[in-house]
This record gives C-alpha cells, structure tokens and sequence, in this order.
C-alpha cells in the first residue's frame, strides 16, 4: 500500500507536469463517469490521455464549462463504450464532427457557437440550444431521437438532413429563422413524433399534409401565419396545440379535431368573425375547449381586445371583414412600409418593439435555463477565446469586403470605359464613380425614353396615314367600281345606237 508521502510525491508530480504543459485540469470520478475541469485545448489530449487505462470504463464524459474552443473525434476515439458526452457552455466554434463515435446516444452541446453538426448512428438524444447551427447531419439509426435546437440559425426543415428527420420523437426549433414548413419533410417521423415546437420563428406559410399518428403537441405560437388551412389536418390528434400570437385571419372550416383536444390557443390574432364562426359551429367540441383555455390561462372568458378589434366570437377577438385576405394584406403592407421609412405611427412602432422584446426574453430565459455554474478563471479564457474568434470573423469580412470593394472598382471603371462616362477620373472613389454612373444610366434612360417616345409617336403618325390611304384607296376603289359600271352602261348604250345605225342606213338604202 502507497504511503502518504509517497501520494504527495505522484500527486506532486501530476502537478507539475500539468503546469508545465500549461494549465492544472482535475478529473472527477463516480463510476463510470467522468468529469474534466479547468481543461483548455492546449491540455485537452493530456487530460484525456490520462483516463487511457480507464477508457473502456468511461460511459460518461462531462468536459462542460472549460473554455474548448475545439475537439474532435479522434481525441474521444480511445473511449469505445461512450454514450453520454457533456460539451456544454464552452467555446466550441464553426464544425464539430461526432460522426464516428458510433456508441454515442446523448450529446450536450448547449451554450458553443457551433455552426454545423455532424452526429453517428446511435445518437438519441441532442441538446445544442443557443449556438449558431445552420446544418445538422445524423448518421442512419434505428433508435427515436429527441433533438433539441432551440436558439440557432436552422432556416427549413431540411437543414435537418434525413437522418435527423427520421424516427424523431421531440423537435425543439423554438427561437430559429424558419419562415415556411413543409410537414412532408417530416414524413419519416409520422408514426414516433410526439412534439414540435417551431414558436418564435418567422413562419408565414404551412404546407403538405403527413397523418402523425401519435403527435400530442404542437406549438407555433409568435409566426406570421395568416392561414390555418387544411394542412393543419397532420396534427388532427394532438392533444395540445397553440398559434398564439400570428397573424390569423382565416381558418378552414373543414378542419376537425381529436376528441382528446385539451389545450386550444389562437389569442392575439386578427381574425375575420365569420370564419371563427362558421368554424365553431362545425367544432362546437373546439369551441368549448377554447373558452376553457382562456379560462385558465387569463382568468376570464374571452381574451382581451385591441383596438379596433371590438368583437368576440367564442372567446376571441375578431372584425367583420368584407375582404378578409386583401384587407388585412393591405394594412400589413402599409405598416411594414410606414416602418422601413420611419413613417409608423406611435402605436406601430411600439408594436413592433413588443414582437423584438418578447422575442429577445424568450432568448435570455433559454441562455439562463442551460446556464452553467463556471469559475471567473473559465470566464476569462472563454472571454478571451470569444474576442479572438470575432476578431478572426472580422478579420475575415474586412478581408472579404477589401475583394469586394478592388472588384466592384474595377467592374465599375469598366463600367466608365463602356458607357464612355465623361469627368470620371482614376482619383474617384467608389461611391463617387458609381454615383455618377447610376446618373450617366438615368440619362441615357431619358435619353432612350425620348427615343422610344418619338418612335411611338412617329409609328402612331404612319399608322394614322396608313388608316387614311386605307380609307382613300378604298373611296378610289369605290369611285373606279362606279366609273366602270357607268362606262359598261355607256358601251351598252353605244352598242344599241351603232346597231340603229345600221339598221336606219339598211331601210334608206
């Protein structure tokens, strides 16, 4: 048995070994699971080296709160029997790719920066809320999955690729820059999809039509949906569903749903009270679960209404429209307009800052929800990290817009070579050059414009003289056919006299 002093010695010595390396990390061990500190990646592949003797004991790596701004697969390839692995609240940044750790079932990836994400076959289980993941790629499995991406920059269902869209169970885009839906795309999950949550992204337009057989919740409350149309169909059995917050202005009247139906949420929308009407009175069962939702979300029996939204139908607020669509189409361009020119009226603007508000606590509440607990050293170092990748990004974008503005200098200089651009000088700048061009195209559209119009009046004046010969030469026509009538009628004349003749010199003679 190891004596204390001997204890001081290893332990003495692990220490300075890490120091030299550059940092001191701590390992933590509960059966077989593992958890690393104060690791950076300087001394990422020392501190998993450590664990070598143990890995085929490790089912559980916890590397979360360490301020990584990068691992690989190849660094966790020695741990063969790995299913849980914590990678949250560090820096990890641009693609992280797991594919080949074929026995992984749950990756936490919360609070990084990762951009895309590659996973393996046996994944069941993804946390990656509040990163930037435009693509996700899942290797082919045969297990449900429970995905979780709530906070991200995913813009279609398809940014999932097909593994990720097979056999899912839970789908969290909550907080993403989706603006319409396909539920076909989802069709590989119609008989294991339980939940979709998609409130809070940007969605106007819902379509395709996939039977879920076991969906008991769906949620795509705070979109832009103007329509609650048939596809809605898909989810006929859920149990829960809420489109709080959208634009509603519509809804099909055809639409039935389960008796199972328990939570029913259309408040702050602008519907058309014929069409809640005529919708209710086909779903009276609706109806009441409605009311019933109001109830106990509100306290009261109807929600509360906005100007000018004065009416209720069931307990929802809503306008007699006599042209539902284009009325409220209309009043939705001409307030995005008045916006973007800084022409809104007081209340609109403050609208929008309500959306832009909300929509920003939503984020703030999730980023404190998978917060962790991370010491002040950790804090600094991701600090640092953090500046150093902006620093690099920008770096890249003043790099890029340095290509972009020698090209469009040269394309405009160009420009000035073929339109023959005068006062135009090497010394001009950009704006300067492409002002000036953008005036010398205004003139020669002017220019061309005049050019059109005196042709345009000059073919009006030949189709005008063409009329007139026309009509002329159809008179003369007129007049030759009457000449020649009469000069028949003269030679007829003629005819019967000349045989007069003939006959008054045969009885003389």
């Amino acid at each position: 048995m190891m004596s204390l002093q001997a204890c001081q010695v290893v332990l003495l010595l692990v220490c300075v070994t890490a120091t030299v390396h550059g940092a001191i990390h701590e390992i933590k061990q509960n059966g077989n699971r593992y958890k690393i500190e104060k690791v950076t990646d300087s001394s990422l592949k020392q501190a998993l080296a450590s664990l070598r003797q143990s890995a085929w004991n490790v089912k559980e790596l916890d590397l979360s709160g360490n301020p990584l701004s990068q691992i690989s697969a190849a660094d966790l390839a020695p741990f063969t029997k790995l299913e849980l692995l914590n990678l949250s609240s560090n820096v990890l940044y641009e693609t992280l790719d797991l594919e080949s750790l074929s026995t992984l079932r749950t990756l936490d990836l919360n609070n990084n920066y990762v951009q895309e994400l590659l996973v393996g076959p046996s994944i069941e289980t993804l946390h990656a809320a509040n990163n930037n993941i435009s693509r996700v790629s899942c290797s082919r499995g045969q297990g449900k999955k429970n995905i979780y991406l709530a906070n991200n920059k995913i813009t279609v269902l398809r940014d999932l690729d097909e593994g990720c869209r097979s056999r899912v169970q839970y789908l969290d885009l909550k907080l993403n820059e989706i603006d319409t839906v396909n539920l076909a795309e989802l069709a590989a999950s119609s008989d294991t999809l339980e939940h979709l949550n998609m409130q809070y992204n940007f969605i106007y337009d819902v379509k395709g039509q996939v039977v879920f057989a076991k969906l008991k919740t769906l949620d795509l409350s705070s979109n832009k949906l103007a329509f609650m149309g048939l596809e809605f169909q898909s989810a006929a059995g859920v149990t829960w569903i809420s489109l709080r917050n959208n634009k509603l202005v519509l809804i099909e009247k055809a639409l039935r749903f389960s008796q199972n139906l328990e939570h029913f949420d259309l408040r702050g929308n602008g519907f058309h009270c014929g069409t809640l009407r005529d919708f209710f009175s086909k779903n009276q069962r609706v109806q009441t679960v409605a009311k019933q939702t109001v109830k106990k979300l509100t306290g009261q029996n109807e929600e509360e209404c906005t100007v000018p939204m004065h009416n209720h139908y069931g307990p929802y607020c809503c306008e007699d429209l006599p042209a539902p669509f284009a009325d409220r189409l209309i009043a939705l361009k001409r307030k995005e307009h008045a916006l973007l020119s800084g022409q809104g009226s007081e209340t609109e603007r403050l609208e929008c800052e309500r959306e832009n508000q909300a929509r920003q606590r939503e984020i703030n509440a999730l980023k404190e929800q998978y917060r962790t607990v991370i010491d002040q050293v950790t804090l600094r170092k991701q600090a640092k990290i953090t500046l150093e990748q902006k620093k690099k990004a920008l770096d890249e974008q003043v790099s890029n817009g340095r290509r972009a503005h020698a090209e469009l200098d040269g394309t405009l200089k160009q420009a000035v070579g073929q339109i023959e651009l005068q006062h135009a000088t090497e010394e001009q700048s950009p704006l300067q050059l492409l002002r000036a061009i953008v005036k010398r195209y205004e003139e020669m559209y002017v220019e061309q414009q005049s050019a059109q119009n005196n042709a345009i009046r000059d073919w009006d004046m030949y189709q005008h003289k063409e009329t007139q010969l026309a009509e002329e030469n159809a008179r003369l026509k007129k007049l030759n056919g009457e000449a020649d009538l009469a000069v028949a009628s003269a030679n007829a004349t003629l005819q019967e006299l000349l045989v007069r003749e003939q006959n008054l010199a045969t009885q003389l003679g």
